[in-house]
This record gives structure tokens, sequence and C-alpha cells, in this order.
């Protein structure tokens, strides 16, 4: 009985591999889809894009629970209806914006990965029918080549001719800040063998995720010209995946399917156990590798709803967070070479390359996370009487586009021990209601524990928000990209 089976199974599934509608390319040439095939040579290109198909005829059959709406309901009844600030870039402001206006999302994994065939075997393997390659399926931990998909202590690159000088900037910054946030050396090189290719596809930002062996790319097209889309696909080549796919998102995050374009709901695809390992950090809305809650909407109504409310518009932050960094550093075992050295408090780790200097959750500095994160900001003093701070980040100019990264002033505020800080965000002005807050912001860690993201204000609804702290100590932090961002807050105690 069960051979029968089997054989009419097999009949059938060869009957769906000759009827399957062939994948749509979107605005992508005969000719363009051809040098695609070519920049990756270690990916069977036709059987990755069948499977993403697959997948994402599965999913869109996938109706949501009677249990799942009623939650899902609840969720939406939580949040705030944002007015959000026009959009500064036509081909969009956000990652997924970017790919899905270049019409290349729906071609790459989770919007802008590619996979290797060992990857595709292991992440998408229920999604095959190898009938058609021959290839076998095969399960392991991260991919079937794990652990020499890293990259080791050295991260070889060059830039093509084809890149911006734009892009070629906004990668530099991304490559000094990981060099110096980890042990991984990058270093510019047009001989190593296993080397990443910087270019220019069109319009499209996408990687390979960790290192495949030989060239690889890395595309910056139009749009990605920024510093937090070069670290976010720089974090793909090192070999992150997005963290709304983390196994254990659904303790965080609600994905809302139904806004979701149809051939795109694949993208927020789950990984598993087997080849997803957090290092037992927690879930982080405000990581480099979170997109934001509009992505790949089809109606402009939002795709992903935090569980936490108040981190709404901390997803799709452009800032690489403390648990990116630390994640990190677990990966590449660059914590394994300080087995002395700085006493770190505040949530901080020693530097691999410097064992007496700590790396600092955001907010906090000095060599071992006890001081005021340096620049501009103050350290204040929050007494019994109501008080009003009047804070400024950059010059008094208007928002420059070119700006490809951002400045930060940051706050400490204290209290006596046994009290609570209450922070009322008085008014802000000189804003952009951009989801992540990716433009001009406020960030406030009312957590005690200050290695989590902040929660993130930058909507004219956030005026008269009430925030309380977990304990006595409070880093506030405003970001912007060197523009004029006031605002204003009272400080009050209140008992624990």
């Amino acid at each position: 009985m069960s051979l029968k089976l089997g054989f009419i199974l097999f009949v059938l599934g060869v009957g769906l591999v000759e009827s399957r509608a062939k994948h749509q390319w979107g605005k992508l040439t005969a000719d363009k889809i051809e040098q695609f095939k070519k920049a990756h040579p270690r990916t069977n290109v036709d059987r990755f894009v069948s499977a993403l198909d697959r997948m994402n005829e599965r999913m869109a059959t996938k109706e949501p629970t009677a249990e799942e709406k009623l939650n899902l309901a609840e969720i939406i009844k939580g949040l705030k209806n944002h007015k959000r600030s026009p959009r500064h870039h036509k081909e969009g402001d956000s990652l997924s914006q970017i790919n899905t206006n270049a019409g290349i999302a729906n071609s790459l994994y989770g919007g802008d990965m590619v996979l290797s065939d060992p990857q595709v075997d292991v992440i998408l393997g229920d999604f095959l029918d190898d009938s058609e390659t021959g290839r076998d399926k095969r399960q392991a931990h991260y991919s079937a080549k794990y652990p020499t998909d890293l990259w080791g202590n050295t991260f070889y690159y060059y830039f093509d001719a084809s890149l911006s000088a734009k892009a070629k900037k906004a990668a530099q910054m991304a490559i000094a800040f990981w060099q110096n946030s980890t042990c991984v050396d990058f270093v510019e090189s047009q001989t190593n063998p296993n080397r990443v290719r910087f270019f220019k596809d069109g319009d499209g930002c996408y990687s390979d995720v960790g290192m495949m062996g030989g060239v690889q790319v890395l595309s910056l097209g139009t749009g990605c010209e920024y510093f937090y889309i070069a670290a976010h696909e720089i974090g793909h080549a090192l070999g992150f995946f997005h963290e709304q796919s983390r196994y254990d998102r659904d303790t965080a995050i609600t994905v809302n399917s139904g806004n979701v374009i149809p051939d795109q709901r694949y993208n927020y695809n789950k990984l598993t156990t087997s080849n997803n390992n957090n290092y037992l950090m927690p879930y982080d809305y405000g990581s480099i590798m979170q997109y934001d809650e509009l992505a790949f909407t089809s109606n402009n109504g939002r795709t992903m709803f935090a569980k936490r409310a108040v981190y709404q518009n901390t997803m799709g932050s452009a800032l690489i967070s403390f648990y990116d960094i630390s994640m990190m550093n677990s990966y590449y075992k660059c914590k394994a070479k300080c087995p002395n050295g700085a006493t770190c408090v505040n949530g901080g780790f020693r530097n691999s390359r410097n064992c007496n200097v700590c790396i600092c959750p955001s907010g906090w500095g000095g060599i071992t996370c006890s001081e005021r994160e340096s620049g501009c900001g103050a350290a204040l003093i929050a007494k019994g009487p109501i008080q009003t701070q009047s804070i400024t980040i950059g010059a008094n100019n208007e928002f420059d586009t070119e700006y490809e990264t951002f400045e930060k002033c940051n706050y400490i505020i204290r209290a006596p021990m046994g009290y609570k800080i209450e922070v009322i965000l008085k008014t802000m002005t000189g804003i952009d209601c951009i989801p992540g807050c990716v433009y001009k912001g406020i960030e406030v860690k009312a957590m005690s524990d200050h290695r989590y993201t902040g929660i993130r204000y930058c909507c004219e609804e956030d005026i008269g928000t009430k925030i309380v702290s977990e304990g006595n100590v409070m880093p506030v932090s405003l970001i912007g990209p060197g523009c004029n961002i006031p605002g204003y807050f009272i400080l009050r105690l209140a008992c624990m």
C-alpha cells in the first residue's frame, strides 16, 4: 500500500513540474537574468527560484486561525496610528522597498539574499522537487558546509568599476564599523581565491550568505548607497540571516500575511533550530537585520507587529545594534580571544582587538562601559521637582540625503537609588515619521538591561508619550544624519 501511494505521489509530482508556470522575473530583462545567473556560479538559480515559487504557493494558501485573528486585532488596538512622512528617495526608504520597486525582491530569499545550492538544500529542502536535478536533500547545522562558510580571520573583498563613488564610500564606512567591532579583518584584494565583489546590479541591494568559496557578489545598486544598507548586506556576507526569520520570531513579532504582496509571502519564512543559532541572545527589534513594519506591503498596511507594542517603530533600524555586534563576535569566536582583560559593566564585553577595553551597549562608553558614550550630550540628574531639558543634535540645516551615516547625542539620566525616572516627550520638531526612525528620532532605554535597543520615537503622534524606567538609570539618545532635531522632555521621579 505504501509503495503504491508513493508511486502515485511521484507521478503527480512530475505532472506539477511539467505544468508549473515559469518564474516571474519582474523588471529583469533576459540579459539581466543571464547576468544574474552567471554572477552566482555556486547556485543553480533556476532551482533556487523554483523552490521560492513553491514555498510561496504553499504559504499563499495558509490562512490565519480564528485565535490568530483575535490576537492580531488585540495587537492593532494597542498601536498608535502614525501619519508617515513622505518618502525621501524615489527608489524607496527601506531595503525591502528598494528591491520590490526594482522588481528583484521576488527572486531573492528574504528579499535580498542568494542562497548557494547547499543552503537551498537545508533551508528550502521542503520546497524542492529534485527529480529536476537529481540532487539529494540534506540537513545540517546552518548549511551543509558549516563551519567552512565562515570567513575565519579575514574577509577579502574588492570594488568593481561599476560601483558608484557614493556606494563605495558607504561600503567603506560599513566595512570599517564591522572590522572595528569584531576580530574579522577586512582586506581589499582582487587576487585572493575567496573574495566578495562589491558591484552595482541596476537597482538591487543583495548578497550571498557567508563565505561561498571563489568570487561572490554583493550588490549596492541605485538607492542602496547608504551605510545602513551596506552594513546589512555585509552582515549577510558574514553569515547573518534576517532577524524576522529567526526560528523563535513568533515570540516577538506577528506577521500579517494578508498585507504582504502575494508573490513575496515566502520572504517571511522562518528558519529552524537546525539551521539557526542565536547564541542564546534575545530577539532584537533594533537589529540592523530586522525589516520594518511595512516590509513587502501590498497596500501600505503593516506586515509585522511587535508583540511589545512600544517597539513597533524600532523595527527597521538604520543602526547596527549591540546585539548584532555581540552575536557576530560569538559567531566568529572573537570573545574567546579575551579570557582575561577589562571588567566590563552595563552588559559590555571585551574587545578582541584590545582585551583591556570593552565593547559597550549604545549610550555607554569608556574603557569598562561605566561612562556616558563620548560625543555630544550630557549626564543629567533627575530630581524631585519637574524638570524640562532641551536637547538638540547637529547643525541647523535642512535634511540632506547625502549623509551616509548618523550622528548621535547621548544622555545618561540618573535618579537616586530606589527611584524610577519618568520621561515625557513634550515637544519634538524637525522629525521624520519613517518606520525604524531611520532619519531622525529619539531612543529611550527604559529597560534595566541596556543591551537591548531602546524604544524609538520620531512621529508627531509620539508627543506626550510617557516612559518610565525600570531602574534608576536611563540612557537617552538623539539620532540623526547631521540634522537639526530639537527635542524637549520632562524628567519626573516616581517611587519604585
